[in-house]
């Protein structure tokens, strides 16, 4: 293979990528905090591409049921802390799918005391039959010796003999209190009951972690790759919006060019025979830096096609945005091409939106085939920030944050499953605007309830407030509801222990309802 770059000479990291797969077909990997409603979109995405590559029903359940266990396994032990050192470990989820079956791993973080406890009971659960399985797992059951978390082991135990296969586990010391804990297993196919190979499988946790570590470095929040639809398409966009929620960025901005790179693969990409499965075989990933946001794609074409690709890729890079605007104009009223012959719009939208330049790579497979790779940078805003709103969900409050009236407003229910991962970006933007504030800032604090997670947060967050009142005027006005004494107490707690203008106030019911 030849590489024929027409940009700026730089480490491809998409091509690495698609290149590590190692004869996968399809891999999916996402590293970050595990919610619910995260855990239940992943699960789609990976029933969706079970039932594209048209997996035996039988497999397809086995595989399914071990992803559903690790993934709770995540979100029941994954370990929470204040520390801005640990809440770079986010959980770590990847399921890859060969020739001989489907590999599955999951990581999280843990406390350093628990290492010794999980690791007696995988290897328990690794010398015993079938049966004996079994007959643990009635016991355990009956005994019920749940933990804190709750589940008993039993999900090891149930993974164990849904894969019929050993646990593999490592662990990797972050500091003296807290372990990274990697775990795999792998579902032979159908035809491959007698291809165990723990040599190798001991060999494959190691480059899962070689993995974990690119990602990490990278920064990269989520990639897939595979064979891409529009069901694809779809349950990314929603992972997607899961995970970035609150980040400090033009959420619409960010979503509307997601749409466009990713329709551009299942409209564009070129039919490829990658290890026996033909279909638009590609790659996605999102980074995240300290002053920019990259979507990277990659993607096989004909390789007559690059020129093609090539110029209009260096025409929309070089154009002004009344050029483009332009362009846009002319596309948009242009019916002698079908829209399926003309990627032209997205691109020009794109460009338009985010203000910066293509980034692309051509990779040579053969003489028919190229892989095509495609940056794209979001700036981050720099020179102040925009109001921001979390719009009030079933255990998160809705919340609004306007630098430029200089009010902040938190209503609602404040129970989310991680608290840390959830209020970061509200502390991240406060930091933000702390450096330029209003003359007048207005805080207001409506909440029905929250729990002691969100009552640390809301701490950093008066605390930061505390700051800007030192130069800057600062109210906050603290609301509970009529007979509410829980949320009075806590009011007037905050009154003593921040040095803020805190005014307390009752809600009558109907003025509460309303």
């Amino acid at each position: 293979m030849t590489k024929s770059s027409f940009t700026e000479n730089e480490n491809n990291l998409a091509y690495q990528l698609f290149e590590s797969m190692q004869g996968s077909t399809m891999e999916y990997s996402y590293r970050g905090c595990f919610t619910t409603k995260i855990t239940d979109t992943i699960l789609t995405l990976t029933e969706s591409n079970l039932q594209s590559e048209h997996v035996e029903k039988k497999l397809r359940k086995r595989v399914f049921f071990i992803i559903v266990e690790g993934l709770q396994n995540i979100t029941r032990h994954q370990s929470e802390s204040d520390s801005d050192e640990l809440s770079t470990y986010p959980g770590l989820f990847v399921v890859q799918y060969k020739p001989d079956g489907y590999y599955i791993t999951t990581g999280n973080l843990i406390k350093a005391s628990h290492e010794s406890k999980i690791k007696n009971q995988i290897d328990k659960i690794n010398q015993l039959g079938t049966e004996e399985l079994k007959k643990y797992s009635l016991e355990r059951l009956d005994e019920g010796e749940f933990s804190e978390k709750g589940g008993a082991g039993l999900g090891l135990i149930e993974i164990a003999r849904k894969s019929e296969n050993k646990l593999f586990y490592e662990f990797k010391k972050i500091n003296d209190d807290y372990l990274f804990f990697y775990m795999h297993t792998k579902i032979l196919d159908i035809g491959n009951k007698n291809e165990r190979n723990y040599k190798n499988e001991k060999e494959y946790i190691g480059s899962i972690i070689k993995h974990h570590k690119i990602l990490e470095t990278q920064n990269i929040l989520l990639s897939f790759i595979g064979a891409f639809t529009q069901d694809t398409l779809v349950n990314l966009l929603s992972i997607t919006e899961h995970q970035l929620k609150g980040t400090v960025i033009l959420k619409m901005n960010v979503f509307n060019i997601m749409v466009e790179v990713l329709q551009n693969i299942v409209n564009h990409a070129d039919k490829y025979d990658y290890n026996g499965i033909f279909g638009k075989h590609a790659i996605f990933f999102i980074r995240d830096t300290n002053d920019k946001l990259i979507f990277t794609s990659g993607n096989y074409i004909h390789t007559s096609k690059i020129d093609i690709f090539k110029d209009r890729l260096h025409t929309v890079n070089i154009q002004t945005q009344e050029q483009l605007a332009e362009s846009y104009n002319e596309n948009l009223l242009n019916f002698d091409n079908k829209p399926d012959e003309n990627p032209g719009l997205g691109l020009i939208d794109i460009k338009m939106r985010t203000k910066t330049p293509f980034i692309f790579d051509f990779f040579k497979i053969n003489d028919t085939f190229s892989f095509f790779t495609l940056k794209i940078y979001i700036n981050k805003m720099k020179d102040g920030i925009e109001k921001y709103i979390i719009q009030e969900d079933d255990d998160t409050p809705e919340i609004i944050l306007d630098p430029k009236e200089g009010t902040i407003h938190f209503k609602g229910k404040s129970i989310p499953e991680n608290a840390v991962s959830f209020y970061k970006p509200i502390i991240d933007w406060l930091n933000i605007y702390k450096e330029k504030p209003a003359q007048n800032t207005k805080v207001t604090i409506e909440f029905d309830y929250y729990n002691t997670a969100t009552d640390r947060q809301l701490v950093k967050i008066l605390l930061i407030l505390e700051e800007i009142s030192k130069n800057h005027i600062v109210n906050v006005f603290w609301y509970y509801n009529t007979g509410d004494i829980s949320m009075l107490n806590d009011g007037n707690k905050f009154k003593e222990l921040i040095d803020l203008n805190v005014e307390i106030i009752e809600l009558l019911d109907e003025e509460f309802d309303n």
